[in-house]
């Protein structure tokens, strides 16, 4: 039970900084999900306008 509460302090400890590992992990997969909605969607809507202006 001790190994499972220090295993959470180091969590708590790591969420508490502002540079911490989880958080930059975090930033970092937001970012990339961030530019593929970005570059993937862009297109599409172009697409669809494209697509429905002819219909």
């Amino acid at each position: 039970m001790s190994n499972l509460q220090g295993k959470f302090e180091v969590i708590i400890d790591d969420l508490n900084q502002e540079d911490g590992l989880i958080i930059s992990t975090f930033e970092k997969i937001l970012d990339s999900l961030f530019f593929l909605i970005k570059w993937g969607g862009i297109p599409l809507v172009i697409y669809l306008l494209v697509a429905l202006s002819r219909w």
